[in-house]
């Protein structure tokens, strides 16, 4: 589309819904975009985080790893706090 020239990151000159044809919706989508990137950043940190500090001797459930937490609440006792 000739509304795409490339200036942009990530703009390729491919948008076959038309959701960037009007530039105030093309604004707030990026802007939205953004966001949405920096709650994933935190998400994967805090998915991290725990990792290496159980690592370092700080005590988790299930040796800190992320993807076992869920199942801790589940055991007997559930998790101490």
């Amino acid at each position: 589309p000739s509304y795409l020239t490339g200036e942009f990151a990530g703009d390729y000159g491919w948008d076959t819904a038309g959701l960037s044809a009007d530039p105030e919706t093309f604004r707030r989508n990026r802007t939205l975009e953004l966001i949405h990137a920096r709650w994933a950043l935190l998400g994967a940190l805090g998915m991290v985080t725990p990792e290496i500090l159980s690592n370092s001797g700080v005590p988790f459930g299930a040796n800190g790893v992320w993807f076992k937490q869920g199942a801790e609440i589940l055991k007997e006792g559930g998790l101490n706090y």
